[in-house]
């Protein structure tokens, strides 16, 4: 199977309501705000301390997965403003053609179905024109809202992994769901 990579998508995604672009400087307050919630530091590489000089760091990483091959990161938009709300990731496995979907949203941003209609938009890019094989989701057991996002945009559970998240003070077990192209249909 031919090695797949991922680059920026030409013209940005959108739906209408959200856009999918690259990170800029600009958005360090989106960057601020997620560092403020203890969840998203926790599981992702958000700065815990926000200083503006880790902000810019942690958007230069971003910009980075696509350089060296990881994946990709893009902000998640308001469409009108584009103003950054959120983060949405690809990031390769071992297993060719198979990514990692992760994805957050600022508090005041979510509950709006803004991380459904980003997931939809980059899953299916993904599936249906970078030519990956298999995208998939580990979400943990109590984050209900993060497994109606996977489901309401086509995902499948496949089952159960006990222990597997690894966190800086604790453990947790974890759902994991995919997607395929086939069930794009």
């Amino acid at each position: 199977m031919p090695a797949v990579s991922l680059s920026y998508p030409a013209p940005s995604l959108t739906d209408g309501v959200v856009l999918l672009r690259r990170w800029a400087d600009s958005d360090i307050g989106c960057v601020e705000e997620a560092s403020l919630d203890p969840d998203i530091p926790e599981g992702t590489t958000v700065p815990a301390q926000f200083t503006p000089a880790e902000g810019l760091a942690w958007i230069e990483r971003q910009w980075g997965r696509a350089d060296n091959g990881e994946g990709l990161s893009l902000a998640i938009t308001d469409a009108d403003s584009t103003e950054a709300l959120g983060a949405i990731v690809l990031l390769f496995r071992p297993q060719p053609g198979t990514v990692e979907l992760g994805y957050w949203l600022i508090e005041r941003a979510r509950g709006c179905g803004l991380a459904s209609r980003a997931v939809a938009l980059l899953v299916r890019w993904g599936l249906a024109d970078a030519g990956l094989a298999r995208v998939q989701a580990h979400v943990e057991l109590h984050n209900i809202a993060s497994q109606r996002v996977l489901e309401s945009t086509g995902f499948k559970r496949e089952g159960h992994l006990r222990s597997y998240l690894v966190f800086d003070t604790r453990r947790a077990d974890a759902f994991i769901y995919s997607l395929l192209p086939s069930d794009l249909a």
